[in-house]
């Protein structure tokens, strides 16, 4: 969780942080996984949706589980799992929701997606 932290206070969104602490599995660059997921935070866009962590979720079990379109079906009950754990633990996906005060901070959300695909790696 220490690179996650690390990330988040240089500024990398929550999206970001959770595909970029995966590349030692999936094996991009740690840049082109900071592209890639740049537009996902606060929600896809700021526009206060899908919360960050869980995009970030469903973009790193992508790069390090889907090869051909015949493992699209497992990729989305794998990325549903995960994102029911997330739900189940913080009573929402959405960031809007999950943003309003009295709520976890975001660098919480960021452990807890990536602890959920941690698990789910094992």
């Amino acid at each position: 969780m220490d690179r996650a932290r690390r990330l988040h206070a240089q500024g990398y969104n929550c999206s970001q942080c959770v595909v970029m602490v995966f590349d030692d599995v999936h094996g991009l660059d740690p840049m082109v996984s900071a592209r890639t997921a740049a537009g996902l935070g606060r929600g896809v866009g700021g526009c206060m949706l899908t919360c960050g962590t869980v995009t970030g979720m469903a973009i790193a079990a992508g790069l390090i589980s889907y090869a051909t379109p015949s493992d699209k079906q497992r990729l989305y009950t794998d990325v549903r799992a995960m994102s029911d754990e997330f739900k189940a633990i913080n009573g929402s996906t959405i960031c809007g929701e999950l943003l309003k005060p009295g709520r976890k901070p975001c660098m919480e959300l960021i452990t807890d997606a990536i602890t959920i695909l941690h698990n789910r790696l094992k």
